[in-house]
């Protein structure tokens, strides 16, 4: 496979804590029916353009802030791919615009939840639900509304500027999220180990594994990721309590990566079944 570096990286963007109660109302206007006439609107590109959702439509019709802390975040990459995080996970989908009226077609994401998350399971499913729903778009000054076809309006979303690009190769990524019992679930560190992970150019990847220090090959294609033969050294640490199991759990996932995915400071590493079993942020 053929080495590639952060050209195949998603979109990058920043995470913004925005819902307050005053700023929800200020930024949604209560759209429940038809949008105003679209005739003769130039409509705003959106390609280049990256937004915080800033309001919802249940599935009971009413219209709600996302949960804080988890507000999803969209760009609109200039190739026609949109991407971001849905509040926990990240996705990306391929979309067309023509004239106001706007296609997403079927969203690709990661899988992995921490263990109380039930709440945000639930706003992932119905952002994305209401994402495909989307049929058309309107910006006015520094919101954009996305609308389904009977005029209600879907999804209410504030600007956001323009994240810089985080490289996949040459940044130092640590261990924020790992998967665990082989389901969706995902915990996080042991609270006092630090588990780092950095793809050099040379083809090979190297970090802490939380005791030992540790190297490995690798090979990119597209975002398709593949490591072979980790290598760590032989120390080992009796504190804090579970470092050792943790560390074995790090290094096993690691070895079944299969792909990634970048959005912001965030890299999701993904098994063959297309699961995020790795999630790091990058160090400044």
């Amino acid at each position: 496979m053929r080495r590639r570096d952060g050209h195949h990286t998603l979109a990058k963007v920043a995470f913004l804590v925005i819902v307050v109660a005053c700023l929800f109302s200020a930024v949604y206007s209560g759209g429940t029916g038809t949008p105003p006439d679209d005739a003769g609107r130039v409509a705003e590109p959106l390609a280049g353009t990256a937004w915080n959702l800033v309001a919802l439509r249940a599935d009971n019709g009413s219209v709600t802030a996302p949960l804080p802390q988890a507000e999803p975040l969209i760009i609109f990459g200039e190739s026609g791919t949109l991407s971001g995080s849905a509040g926990c996970n990240l996705y990306s989908a391929p979309y067309r615009i023509n004239g106001t009226r706007i296609s997403v077609e079927a969203v690709a994401i990661t899988g992995a939840y921490p263990a109380t998350a039930n709440g945000l399971v639930q706003q992932e499913s119905r952002y994305r639900e209401l994402l495909v729903a989307a049929s058309s778009y309107r910006v006015d000054g520094d919101r954009l509304v996305l609308s389904g076809p009977s005029g209600k309006d879907l999804l209410v979303f504030s600007r956001a500027e323009q994240p810089k690009t985080v490289p996949l190769l040459a940044t130092t990524w640590q261990l924020t999220r790992y998967s665990t019992g082989g389901g969706s679930a995902v915990a996080s560190p042991i609270l006092g180990t630090n588990i780092t992970l950095i793809f050099d150019d040379d083809g090979t990847l190297s970090g802490s594994a939380g005791c030992n220090a540790y190297s490995a090959p690798y090979q990119l294609n597209e975002t398709g990721l593949a490591v072979e033969r980790v290598i760590a050294t032989k120390t080992s640490c009796t504190e804090p309590d579970g470092v050792m199991e943790q560390e074995s759990a790090y290094l096993a996932l690691l070895r079944s990566a299969a792909g990634y995915r970048i959005v912001g400071d965030t890299l999701a590493v993904i098994d063959g079944n297309g699961r995020a079993i790795l999630f790091f942020t990058a160090e400044p």
